[in-house]
């Protein structure tokens, strides 16, 4: 990275930099305050101030900025797309070669894949469906029919893309043909099914259904809860 580019950071961007660093070099579980502060070259209570909420205040930035940057990404790449299967197999196309391009995230999912996955259930899942709602459904929505429609089908390829990241599987979504058959064959079906249900339901009258108040039906979480990041060094404070 050249000066000027250095220079032209702000004291968070240095900070969240730096955090990808650490992350990188001991693993995300096992980075601490200290650890970041050092490598940003700022101190502690610096530190504190750009995010109160210390290491996971950092994570959470570090996750908005990361999927905000990739939307942007995407979000070039559907200008020319004829329909909705077309765009959202272009946007998962190009959201997979990002993701695989991502040294940080690749060497976090290989060596600290428990760190990951904890994040993910202490509210970074959610976290990455909203922002990807946000960020990316307006680019889908002139092919979803509406906003609404388009934060919908934004946040189910959010969902598929975590999934694969994830527990990966053999096939290769950054592949063009893997991807618009998996969108033609089960993603579009499904989609126009919830619509037709949502248009059913606006339709009708009376009291909504009785649900399980144990069950939020618009909870994004689907990962153990349980799972928590290891680490082995000394007990310095982490957050």
């Amino acid at each position: 990275m050249s000066a000027v580019a250095v220079l032209s950071l702000t004291p968070a961007d240095r900070a969240l930099d730096a955090l990808v660093d650490c992350a990188m070099r001991w693993g995300l579980a096992k980075t601490t305050v200290d650890d970041i502060a050092r490598a940003a070259g700022m101190s502690r209570a610096t530190l504190y101030r750009l995010f109160p909420g210390g290491k996971s205040a950092m994570v959470q930035a570090g996750t908005h900025r990361m999927v905000t940057q990739l939307a942007e990404t995407v979000s070039d790449d559907l200008g020319g797309a004829s329909d909705l299967a077309d765009a959202l197999s272009r946007a998962i196309v190009t959201a997979r070669r990002v993701l695989s391009d991502d040294d940080a995230l690749q060497f976090l999912l290989e060596h600290d894949p428990a760190a990951i996955k904890a994040q993910l259930a202490l509210g970074g899942y959610d976290q990455v469906l909203d922002a990807a709602a946000g960020a990316i459904g307006p680019a889908l929505a002139p092919f979803a029919g509406s906003p609404e429609r388009g934060a919908t089908a934004a946040v189910w390829a959010a969902r598929l893309l975590v999934s694969y990241l994830t527990d990966p599987a053999d096939e290769d979504l950054a592949d063009p043909a893997v991807a618009t058959a998996l969108v033609e064959d089960f993603f579009i079906p499904g989609f126009a099914r919830s619509g037709e249900t949502s248009a059913t339901a606006n339709r009708t009258s009376g009291p909504a259904p009785t649900t399980d108040p144990e069950i939020d039906p618009n909870s994004h979480s689907t990962t153990d809860p349980d799972t928590q990041p290891t680490g082995t060094r000394s007990q310095e404070d982490l957050t």
